[in-house]
């Protein structure tokens, strides 16, 4: 196939061939014209390096099966898939859809179970407890051998931290508690002892520079309620942040907004479309309802400056929170795409810089915190084939579209099969959902 290979040079055309699963020969063989808007682009398949595969993303609280959100996830490219809320269940049916579809499917790392803080004097839990799948409380540091030891027994490669009071701008409310300071200092060094990176969520700056003073560095979330100034950027020497976006973003917005995002090619196909219905009657959004609308607005401006101000330091990796309500598996990732270009896509290098950092940058991180020793690069003879087609940045689309063709280790992702395949799990008594 004739292709082009941004990652390899911009400039020039290439022919590839693929064999057994792997690169038989990437070979330069042309000239690239600048204003090509017809070749495609051969990317490594898109890692989603914030999600929560435990969580239900529908609006009604229903959680879909583990196997849906596999294939929703390949049917949009996503080829590997960081869970940061892991639990069994979601595991054992990931695997089980690997054995039975005789589909290419994706790689996922769990983090088996978070772990947050307990009941404070003012009646707050930590955050995490709110949700259905289970984490585990700590109160004092030997509950983190508890911890760790489960998270082993899961198979767990790196451990999910909880570390927010929930605020997201100064004037906002306090709405968890938070691990006391005397045992997150703990943290980083018992969980690198037990072989296991840590991922860290945090809300607001303060509690990120007290983290990173305990020895964290990944950062599930950007800063929500300041801009990191040039000098905070500084102090955060070798951090890294999750964009998440999209997972805050359904707060906020309208029917409209709903129902035209929805919109994007592959929703209908495979998501619950009641969903769908739901928001057509929604009459204002969440925030209003729960008095947040501005303070998320807010945040949410302050993320995606965050967001690029990491991406410009090479320190940002992105990723969805999606189990969020509102925020799918997949379509959620090319959604974060085209927020963080927002009406700066023509920008010189910023699609380039988004679509390395969702491939290539994002693969890297998956391969750290899975435990194994990152591969630089993902495109080379002898190496697996697992890449997307996407259409030239000269053709003028959106990063939201659908890759032009999906490859895993080779062999191309059928997306009618999928379609057919998630139609006929909906078409069961469980309608193609689990519980909790």
């Amino acid at each position: 196939m004739r292709v082009a290979i941004p990652e390899l040079d911009p400039g020039a055309l290439y022919e590839v061939a693929v064999e057994e699963g792997h690169f038989a020969s990437v070979r330069a063989v042309a000239d690239r014209d600048a204003d090509d808007s017809v070749t495609p682009e051969l990317w490594p398949g898109f890692t989603e390096a914030h999600a929560h595969l435990g969580l239900p993303a529908n609006f009604d609280d229903s959680l879909d099966d583990p196997r849906i959100s596999a294939m929703q996830y390949l049917y949009h490219g996503v080829t590997h898939v960081v869970d940061m809320f892991g639990f069994p269940l979601v595991k054992e049916g990931w695997e089980q859809g690997r054995r039975e579809s005789g589909m290419p499917w994706p790689e996922v790392a769990h983090c088996g179970y978070a772990a947050t803080a307990t009941k404070d004097m003012d009646g707050h839990y930590g955050h995490g407890v709110e949700f259905p799948a289970p984490v585990f409380m700590l109160g004092v540091q030997d509950d983190l051998a508890t911890v760790l030891a489960a998270n082993a027994v899961r198979g767990a490669t790196f451990l999910k931290v909880m570390f927010t009071e929930g605020a997201e701008q100064p004037e906002s409310a306090k709405r968890f508690s938070r691990l006391p300071a005397d045992i997150l200092a703990h943290v980083p060094r018992l969980a690198a002892e037990a072989g296991l990176k840590t991922v860290i969520d945090c809300n607001t700056r303060d509690e990120v520079m007290q983290a990173y003073s305990f020895g964290f560095r990944i950062f599930a979330h950007p800063v929500r309620d300041v801009g990191l100034s040039a000098a905070d950027w500084q102090r955060l020497e070798g951090a890294r942040f999750v964009s998440t976006l999209s997972g805050l973003r359904p707060m906020i917005m309208e029917r409209e907004d709903f129902l035209r995002e929805y919109e994007r090619p592959g929703f209908r196909e495979t998501q619950d479309l009641a969903n769908l219905r739901y928001v057509s009657e929604i009459e204002e959004p969440f925030g209003i309802r729960f008095q947040v609308q501005d303070t998320r607005t807010a945040a949410l401006v302050n993320m995606r400056d965050n967001s690029l101000a990491a991406l410009e330091r090479g320190k940002l990796l992105i990723g969805t929170d999606c189990g969020n309500t509102g925020a799918f598996h997949g379509d959620a990732l090319k959604g974060e795409l085209d927020l963080l270009a927002g009406d700066d896509l023509g920008k010189p290098g910023l699609r380039e810089a988004l679509l390395r950092t969702a491939t290539s940058t994002a693969r890297g991180f998956f391969d750290e915190l899975s435990g194994r020793e990152p591969v630089t690069d993902l495109i080379a003879q002898g190496l697996p084939a697992t890449f997307n087609l996407i259409a030239p940045a000269a053709a003028g689309r959106p990063l939201s579209e659908l890759p032009q063709a999906t490859y895993v280790q080779g062999r191309a992702v059928d997306r009618d099969a999928i379609v057919a395949a998630i139609r006929g799990l909906r078409a069961t008594p469980t309608q193609g959902k689990v519980t909790v």
